[in-house]
């Protein structure tokens, strides 16, 4: 059978099981008396052994097989979860990370896993804690209880256990009414050669043919399969009044007749009720078919505002009736096609524990990272682009925010750190945040190391506020850190993650109190795709700001300004907001009467402040399909996008973080 089909779920469903199983082993550390979470490591790698010796990654397979006989000595009772124990199931988890992420990137599965298996095998479990008892576990999971084996019996259970497969003891009674009884356990007996390799019967088949049968039968079956499905496929054979499968037990084969179990263990099984109509389905859809979907909704979006301006002013109400009724469907098409691209913020969350428990050892720190808000939904095209600022901000909780656990108690705090990341929805934003309870930044030593560095004037050092002290070490190549460490202080971290939220046109709020710890918010819109903006004009060009950062609109008269050191600030309910003049941001050369008021300015968020833009006239609302500027446009600051008219025209759109 051709299995390559199968290869994108495979390795999708296989990166599922690894996260999971390094999830679970991060709950372990923490509480190594927890048989449910051995028990759901133990599953998670029969899974992957499963998956990976159907699809013909033996590599992968036999790395999983090892790992699940390791488990299932502590499954067993058979030892304490230490950290040496956790420790090397993290090095075979990474190992068949690497093996998945080959495969995935379309090269080979094979990883050098020979140091890796040798170093389980002499892993005793006298390390782990305690000694534990020799244990052989079936392919269903089911461990056979610890015996001592010996002569041609201990052969045949090794030569099983290197073929991969287990050994079962199976008693079986013949009903007392059948027709032929003897006839009847001659064919059972050869029913058994189909569910694996029969290693010995009582009575065997030259016994059965002389008469030897006196209602049961014993069999010893070398099988993959485990003990509840062979057990279910005997007991639907014809004549069968009861049977018993166990793991390899070498005892002598019972004498006697079983007692009978209840009838309907001879029953054959019920088939499952077919599921219900009414359930939802759940299915796998390619991300490019669903970026194409919202290209598609884009460009209907543009085609209808072109149907709209080209039938304005048209006294028709057929027409309008009409034309609602289009822009009613397209917009629940736009919405339910969104729906389609969010994505729960815990597919990149369940990586960082791992991360953040790794760059802690490195520093030789306890740390312990809550995540808060995993079922938060973001379009994926945002999610993607997440990871690596989040792990930075990480990073720079572990390696300046959080003391070292001598340092801490000294201080009165507990001896291990919290760090929190937390997504909530505010309207049409997300907000994460990743906060710690370290020491905190202290702004004017931010300040003071800006100006030793050339990087403000001994004027902005003057009269900088603490606030805005903070986002100095946004500036590229600005680190306090005292030395570079692999963790950070190489002065890369802020203004990569200030520049990748700018681009998903984002905002950054830092907030830190010294001793008490740091803040960092990242502020995102739900989507790139489709955004509702306000149409501003601007001299004789139109130019679209997103809704989001919208908060409302005013009239500026000239008793509203007042000044400031060259600021034009006017006071509204929410104090005193600077003023800018957006033609003069733009770049706009002056011209007489430029400064005129009264005009009409836009209140818009900014970093979590307010601010004014005078604007020259207001356009009216419209959705706007984002595309990406040119090359020629590519980099240049104040741009977020470019949007396209019904009529064909282009308008920019700005971006208010980097205008």
């Amino acid at each position: 059978m051709d299995m390559s089909k199968y290869l994108k779920m495979f390795i999708s469903e296989s990166q599922e099981h690894l996260q999971k199983i390094d999830n679970l082993l991060l709950v372990l550390e923490k509480n190594p008396e927890d048989r449910g979470s051995i028990d759901n490591l133990f599953r998670e790698a029969h899974s992957l052994k499963g998956m990976a010796a159907s699809m013909g990654f033996p590599g992968l397979a036999q790395i999983s097989h090892r790992l699940e006989d390791f488990l299932d000595v502590f499954r067993q009772g058979g030892g304490t979860v230490g950290k040496g124990v956790v420790d090397i199931l993290f090095e075979g988890l990474d190992l068949l990370k690497r093996g998945i992420e080959g495969i995935a990137g379309g090269g080979s599965p094979d990883i050098d896993s020979g140091a890796f298996l040798r170093k389980l095998e002499s892993f005793s479990t006298a390390e782990a804690g305690k000694a534990a008892p020799s244990v052989h576990l079936t392919p269903e999971g089911v461990a056979a209880a610890p015996v001592a084996v010996k002569g041609e019996e201990e052969r045949i259970l090794k030569e099983a256990q290197e073929r991969g497969l287990g050994l079962l003891n199976l008693h079986i009674n013949i009903a007392e009414d059948a027709p032929l009884p003897t006839a009847r356990a001659y064919i059972t007996l050869k029913k058994l050669k189909d569910l694996g390799e029969l290693v010995k019967a009582s009575p065997d088949f030259e016994e059965i043919k002389k008469g030897k049968f006196k209602g049961a039968l014993f069999a010893l079956l070398a099988t993959a399969k485990g003990p509840p499905q062979i057990k279910r496929t005997v007991a639907t054979y014809p004549d069968i009044a009861a049977v018993e499968v166990s793991p390899f037990l070498p005892s002598p084969p019972p004498s006697g007749p079983l007692r009978p179990e209840p009838v309907e263990a001879a029953k054959p099984p019920v088939p499952p009720m077919p599921p219900s109509l009414k359930r939802s389905l759940m299915m796998r859809v390619e991300a490019r078919l669903l970026d194409d979907l919202i290209d598609s909704v884009g460009e209907l979006i543009i085609a209808k505002s072109g149907l709209v301006d080209q039938f304005k002013g048209i006294p028709s109400r057929p027409l309008k009736e009409g034309m609602d009724r289009l822009e009613s469907l397209i917009g629940s098409l736009h919405q339910q096609a969104l729906k389609l691209r969010m994505m729960p913020i815990e597919l990149i969350a369940d990586r960082f524990p791992r991360a953040v428990r790794d760059l802690a050892r490195k520093k030789g720190k306890e740390v312990d990272l809550e995540i808060v808000g995993r079922d938060i939904e973001l379009d994926r095209a945002i999610l993607e682009e997440l990871p690596d600022p989040l792990l930075h901000l990480l990073r720079n909780s572990i390696d300046h925010g959080v003391e070292d656990p001598e340092e801490r108690v000294r201080l009165g705090k507990p001896p291990i750190g919290t760090i929190r990341l937390e997504a909530l929805r505010e309207k049409e934003f997300v907000l994460i945040k990743v906060s710690d309870d370290g020491q905190g930044m202290d702004p004017a030593q931010i300040r003071r190391l800006a100006l030793e560095r050339g990087i403000i004037s001994k004027e902005q050092y003057d009269t900088m506020s603490d606030e805005d002290s903070l986002y100095l070490i946004t500036l590229p190549g600005f680190s306090t850190a005292r030395e570079v460490s692999e963790v950070s202080g190489r002065g890369v971290g802020m203004d990569v993650v200030k520049t990748a939220v700018e681009a998903l046109r984002g905002s950054l709020l830092i907030e830190s109190q010294l001793g008490v710890g740091t803040t960092v918010t990242l502020r995102l819109p739900l989507t790139l795709a489709i955004i509702q903006v306000l149409m501003v004009k601007v001299g004789a060009e139109t130019y679209a700001i997103p809704l989001s950062r919208v908060l409302r609109t005013i009239e500026v008269s000239p008793r509203m300004v007042q000044r400031s050191q060259k600021q034009e600030l006017i006071a509204l309910e929410e104090g005193l907001v600077p003023l800018f003049r957006l033609d003069r941001l733009l770049g706009y050369p002056l011209q007489a009467g430029d400064g005129r008021l009264p005009r009409p300015a836009v209140l818009a968020e900014r970093r979590g402040k307010t601010v004014g833009l005078v604007v020259d006239g207001l356009l009216g609302y419209r959705e706007a399909v984002v595309k990406p500027l040119g090359k020629a446009l590519k980099g240049v600051r104040g741009f977020a996008g470019v949007t396209i008219l019904g009529d064909g025209s282009l308008i920019l759109i700005l971006d208010l973080n980097t205008l």
